[in-house]
């Protein structure tokens, strides 16, 4: 009887060992990357970057996966990236529900992101809180005097490439 115990307490505490946070390095089901942040994402129906200002004729709100590179994080907590449109204008990637953070260099990494693009307009507020997380001079940010119609997208799931 003490041995089936003992037994049934070490398979317990194994198992307890084996759980990792939702943020942290997990299996990648079906996109080899080398890390997940938030949901899985899965490599079907993945455009380019540089192919979503297309995408969004005619749309308000779409839900697509995009493929590009990081050109800027949130220097903060990476509770937001920069990524680089491909014509010169950015779009600004936020998370679903502000519970995902991405590692703070990943500046320059492709990743793919599974969530919704959409038209938005930035607060001049919110424009300058980006740009103090973003580590812009106090001269920076106050010569941000207008809001911005922009591309803007929000990912429930980020993948980063190898």
């Amino acid at each position: 009887m003490r041995t089936i115990l003992l037994s049934v307490i070490a398979l317990a505490f194994l198992a307890s060992c084996n759980s990792t946070p939702k943020t942290e390095l997990k299996a990648v089901q079906n996109v080899k990357g080398t890390a997940v942040y938030g949901d899985s994402v899965k490599n079907d129906n993945v455009i380019e970057i540089s192919a979503l200002q297309t995408a969004m004729v005619g749309e308000s709100k779409k839900d697509i996966k995009i493929k590009g590179l990081v050109k800027e994080v949130c220097k903060n907590k990476g509770c937001w990236m920069i990524m680089d449109l491909g014509n010169g204008n950015d779009i600004r990637v936020t998370f679903k529900d502000y519970k995902i953070f991405v590692p703070k260099d990943l500046t320059g990494k492709e990743v793919i992101l599974d969530g919704f693009a959409y038209t938005d307009t930035t607060s001049v507020e919110t424009l300058r809180h980006y740009a103090k997380d973003g580590g812009k001079s106090e001269d920076e940010i106050a010569a941000i005097t207008t809001p911005k119609e922009n591309l803007a997208y929000e990912a429930k799931g980020v993948v980063v490439m190898n």
